[in-house]
């Protein structure tokens, strides 16, 4: 990395001037180093505000402010990492490459203390739950994203020390499966909790009270700006310019924060206590209510109907001077023999006595009428646009409900399916036999399955994977009130990741385990978002996104013997065609035909290899960590034998030159997988 002007060593604190920061300075950027400086000071805030100590969090929170890390980080996550990357504000700017993300880092740093937000971009987007409903969207400039994501490092680690244990929304390390768990072990078995507020909050973005808001932020040493940003205004096309009096946008990187905030003590405004001491701390006293809380929808479990309708006016009162209400529409108490639907999910007790957690009947019914609507628009494409299309749509509604009780609906989703599929398939070809149909499309493409009634494409053998395949997993629910900005579970977060796997192929899984899921060039995470996926539409974008273009299969061969195994490692490679074509190609290693076979930068961080590990032979790849004992030297050799950085394909085998000769790997394969369907 290009030294900066000013001071900028191991501290956090940023250059005193204005860094001298171009592309090549981005893409050299010790991203690791930089999250760990960030990650260490949300530690010592969230232990700060836990201890009371609200001097010392004040200090770390400015700190965090004008930490040259904290700017880094937040401009990667909104330029590079953000799935609303490309998607301008009302000044029509976006960051797409290095040059422009490390012009973008320098303004952002440069303007800490004069910026002024401007106002949103208001467009409006139909209803996940009900697509002739749309919802309102403030899309913020870009530099105030950026300014947002600062601000969001400095706040949250604050709050997270202070949030209630039940609430899972918009939080680091939880989600909607963790709100189900929640709900299921409050209601499981013979729990007398049996009576059912499911409620939800009218416009809650919409109609904060930024008075109440601003008073809940106290002290924080960025309040004014966030105040800016809540009284900054919305353009609408048509419509022009509307000032805010209320509301925060939705769509902002800082709202869903806010919107935790504001109703932070909804549970003790319910009447819920916790029992504190002795062998039942943490867990809710009996005779109160339980609430579970995503975001603005929660449910409350309460004993009787009138301790519910009761629970229900005392949550009007509390909510009333917060300029929020409830939804009538959506509020309803029932019993829990009845059924109710929260998250996509339907639970209900049965008369048997058992509780049960299934795919809701509409999430269901509405998926059925995407997959008709979207293979009738395929009408005409060829087997590989239908499978490009389907495939990530399938496997994200299934990852997201393998937790509940789903074999059953998975069955019935698997033979729609194919119902669709064949369909297409005669509509395609009007003029062909039946039998010939079913052998153009339909064959045994899995080879780790017995079944040959398996679309897919003949030419790539890429196919569609059957939901009746997945295997029901059930959710490791996150630990009471446990936070990754808590220093004491380190340990937790770890062993967590660890357990908790992504819906993914044994095949991969095993490969991500051994490398302790863990880039081997740049040590982070790589398919550890910050964010879980909340949703099926999430879960879609994240098997089109990230496993399936961002990520190659990178084999290190090191062998001091013929037998030697073939070593895999996996790096994330999102840009890495484009990174590798910028770059000249560097000679083949002596003895090896394969020749350069790796960049040397891990596209997920954009940082090269630690100057520890980079080899001291141009062009090869860093060893792994738990791989080869021994590394070689710019002759790649140890002893007798050699090591030399291929890429290739699962079914590709190492070739020698000629019976006795020297050791010679030739490059076998393409980078990328084809076996879509995994």
């Amino acid at each position: 990395m290009p030294e900066l002007t000013g001071k900028l060593d191991t501290s956090v604190n940023g250059p005193e001037g204005l860094p001298s920061f171009d592309g090549d300075a981005w893409e050299r950027t010790d991203w690791r180093h930089h999250e760990e400086q960030v990650r260490r000071l949300r530690s010592r805030i969230f232990k700060a505000a836990r201890e009371g100590d609200w001097p010392l969090a004040r200090n770390l929170q400015k700190l965090m402010l004008r930490s040259w890390s904290n700017t880094l980080v937040s401009v990667r996550q909104v330029t590079q990492r953000n799935a609303g990357r490309r998607t301008a504000g009302i000044d029509g700017l976006v960051a797409l490459t290095s040059q422009a993300r490390a012009e973008m880092a320098v303004q952002v740093h440069a303007s800490i203390g004069s910026h002024k937000p401007s106002p949103v971009r208001r467009v409006h987007i139909p209803k996940a739950s009900d697509k002739t409903k749309m919802r309102p969207l403030g899309i913020p400039v870009l530099a105030d994203r950026c300014h947002q994501g600062r601000v969001r490092n400095a706040l949250e680690p604050e709050w997270e020390a202070r949030f209630e244990p039940r609430s899972y929304g918009f939080r680091p390390g939880r989600g909607c499966h963790d709100a189900i768990e929640s709900l299921f072990q409050t209601l499981c078995g013979k729990a007398r909790r049996v009576w059912i507020l499911d409620a939800d909050l009218a416009g809650a973005f919409d109609k904060i009270s930024h008075g109440h808001l601003l008073g809940m932020l106290g002290g924080f040493p960025a309040r004014e700006m966030i105040a800016g940003w809540l009284k900054a205004g919305v353009l609408e096309a048509g419509k022009g310019f509307a000032p805010t009096e209320e509301g925060t946008p939705q769509g902002g990187v800082i709202s869903p924060l806010l919107l935790n905030i504001a109703l932070h003590g909804l549970e003790e405004a319910a009447g819920v206590r916790y029992y504190l001491t002795g062998a039942h701390a943490g867990k809710v006293k009996a005779g109160c209510p339980a609430l579970t809380r995503y975001a603005d929808d929660f449910a409350v479990c309460c004993h009787s109907r009138q301790q519910a309708e009761q629970v229900q006016a005392q949550l009007a009162r509390w909510l009333e001077p917060k300029g929020l209400a409830f939804n009538e529409a959506k509020t309803q108490i029932v019993h829990l023999s009845g059924g109710f639907s929260f998250l996509g999910f339907d639970l209900r007790r049965y008369s048997n006595g058992k509780l049960l957690i299934k795919p809701g009947a509409k999430a269901i019914k509405r998926f059925r009428e995407r997959l008709a609507r979207e293979f009738r628009a395929l009408r005409g494409a060829n087997v590989a646009a239908v499978l490009a299309k389907i495939v990530p749509i399938v496997r994200g509604w299934v990852a997201y409900y393998r937790t509940g009780v789903s074999s059953r609906v998975l069955s019935a989703l698997t033979n729609y399916l194919w119902k669709l599929t064949y369909k297409w398939a005669c509509w395609s070809h009007p003029n062909k036999p039946k039998h010939w149909i079913t052998d153009r499309y339909f064959r045994k493409y899995c080879k780790f399955r017995n079944d040959r009634w398996v679309f897919g494409d003949p030419v790539t053998g890429a196919f569609l994977p059957k939901p009746a395949w997945t295997e029901i997993v059930r959710h490791t629910m996150v630990k009471g009130g446990a936070s990754p900005d808590d220093p004491a579970l380190a340990g937790y977060w770890a062993q967590r990741r660890q357990k908790v796997k992504p819906p993914l192929d044994s095949y991969t899984l095993r490969l991500l385990t051994m490398q302790d899921g863990r880039c081997s060039l740049c040590g982070e995470n790589l398919l550890t978002p910050d964010q879980p996926p909340q949703s099926p539409q999430d879960w879609e974008h994240w098997f089109l996104w990230i496993t399936k273009k961002a990520i190659v299969a990178d084999y290190l061969v090191h062998h001091d013997a013929p037998t030697r195994m073939w070593l895999p490692r996996w790096i994330p490679s999102a840009d890495y065609s484009a990174s590798r074509s910028s770059r000249p190609r560097p000679p083949a290693m002596p003895g090896c035909s394969a020749g350069w076979a790796g960049s040397g930068r891990c596209a997920w961080s954009g940082s090269r290899a630690p100057a520890a590990m980079a080899p001291a032979w141009p062009g090869t790849s860093p060893p792994l960590a738990s791989g080869s004992s021994r590394w070689t030297g710019p002759t790649g050799r140890t002893g007798a034998g050699r090591a030399s950085p291929i890429r290739w394909t699962r079914s590709a085998r190492p070739v020698r030159r000629s019976p006795g000769g020297p050791a010679a790997h030739r490059k076998a394969g393409t980078a990328r997988s084809r076996r879509s369907g995994h």
